[in-house]
């Protein structure tokens, strides 16, 4: 039987994960300014009315005062948890609205919502709805990543749109608003301490390849490029990396194109290396739970190189991507590094932060990549108007600089290369986002 300390059962305490996410957020703001953040775009035929909007909003607000958190320490016990301010104190969620003539005005418009800081701890959500004279609308929220993983942040707009239906009070007693301090399971935890040390020592034997720090600037920002696969063609796809890897996933095929698009792009990395690595997320949601786990984040984190000087072939990098995952799946490293993180809890995030960077000299990776192939938006119309697309602004810091990210919206994946301005120049990460439909293609 595992002893457990005690804890408040009327409180969300951080999970490892959580904590995890917490100690990245920490070390983005000491690199560029700004934490780890993103933003979800909803593109919308017609105009979307605002007062509905405002109103939707509101109610979420009352009904879930989390969005208005901020992480505190229960001194009884030192976990983490997420404390919110009375219920008759908390402020509105922000909303900007604009109106423009262009397309191009609004994507400018998104961009700078994306690169602005939020104002304080509690601020976690903020939204800019967009409107194209009377023929398009765009609504851009940007979310905080302690708070909100993608597939979440899909899920909240979603939530928008029902609440405007009225259905927010048959969903809201199914979202989780609580979360055990997990203060129990000892010697398990400390054993998936010791697994995830082995695995790291393993991964920093070989240098990683990686861009060189952009000069210092006042305000760094973060550019975006987009592009997109047609239903057919991701159809296409997804037929193709299932037969190539012989299990039903797409993951390593997908890496292993953003790898051989790195590599026709930057043959030679600013920072030389053995290695091309890049960190992902997987989301650990089973189907039916995107109420109950809207909330925070709901995945696991892994790891995937490939030899920078090997192959070139798509489909032996997806064979040796394959074999990493049945690897660290067999490991439990997504499990373990769960585990162990909520051990790491007790130190403060700073630390946290600083042991990340003792890995290979601070380089983390040479990039972030995201493959989201579920949706978490279903439906096609938002507060009456069509729905054409949801798609990702996601922000990125040095390290790495760089972002290879690739989402699903109606059976079609939505492509972009984000990267902190001065790490690339615009020219060669047009040409990697290119270079990256074409791999997925052929």
């Amino acid at each position: 039987m595992s002893f457990s300390l005690p804890y408040s059962r009327h409180r969300r305490y951080l999970t490892g994960i959580d904590w995890i996410m917490g100690a990245i957020d920490y070390g983005a703001r000491g690199a560029n300014g700004f934490g780890c953040h993103s933003q979800a775009i909803l593109d919308l035929e017609g105009m979307v009315d605002e007062g509905p909007l405002r109103a939707a909003l509101d109610q979420i607000a009352r009904q879930f005062p989390l969005l208005r958190g901020r992480v505190a320490r229960d001194w009884l016990n030192l976990a983490p948890y997420w404390t919110t301010p009375p219920a008759d104190s908390l402020p509105p969620l922000p909303l900007n609205v604009v109106q423009v003539s262009s397309d191009d005005q609004a994507e400018r418009l998104l961009d700078e919502h994306a690169n602005a800081r939020f104002g304080s701890e509690s601020d976690h959500l903020r939204f800019l709805l967009v409107q194209i004279g009377q023929a398009a609308s765009r609504l851009g929220m940007v979310f905080d990543h302690r708070l909100l993983d993608a597939f979440g942040a899909e899920s909240l707009l979603r939530l928008i749109d029902q609440t405007a239906r009225g259905h927010l009070d048959e969903i809201a007693p199914r979202v989780r608003q609580t979360e055990p301090a997990h203060l129990d399971h000892w010697q398990r935890r400390f054993l998936s301490g010791r697994t995830l040390n082995r695995y790291l020592i393993g991964l920093g034997k070989q240098s990683i390849c990686a861009l060189d720090k952009p000069r210092s600037q006042p305000r760094p920002s973060v550019r975006f490029l987009h592009d997109g696969l047609t239903a057919e063609q991701t159809a296409d796809f997804n037929r193709r990396a299932t037969e190539e890897i012989g299990l039903p996933i797409i993951l390593p095929s997908a890496a292993a194109r953003a790898i051989i698009a790195l590599k026709q792009t930057i043959p030679i990395m600013p920072l030389a290396g053995e290695q091309l690595t890049l960190f992902t997320t997987v989301n650990t949601r089973l189907p039916g739970q995107e109420w109950e786990k809207l909330l925070f984040n709901q995945l696991s984190l892994m790891t995937f190189s490939a030899g920078a000087s090997g192959s070139s072939s798509a489909a032996q990098i997806a064979t040796g991507l394959r074999d990493q995952f049945v690897d660290q799946t067999r490991l439990q490293i997504p499990f373990v590094m769960e585990d162990a993180a909520a051990l790491g809890r007790i130190c403060p995030h700073w630390i946290g932060s600083r042991l990340m960077r003792l890995v290979n000299d601070g380089r983390l990776c040479t990039f972030y990549f995201v493959c989201l192939r579920e949706n978490g938006y279903a439906g096609d119309c938002f507060l009456g108007q069509p729905v054409t697309n949801l798609r990702h602004k996601p922000l990125t810091f040095f390290p790495p600089g760089l972002n290879i990210c690739m989402t699903s919206f109606a059976g079609r994946f939505n492509l972009v290369v984000s990267y902190l301005e001065g790490s690339l120049p615009d020219s060669v990460a047009g040409r990697l986002l290119k270079e990256f439909k074409a791999a997925l293609l052929e």
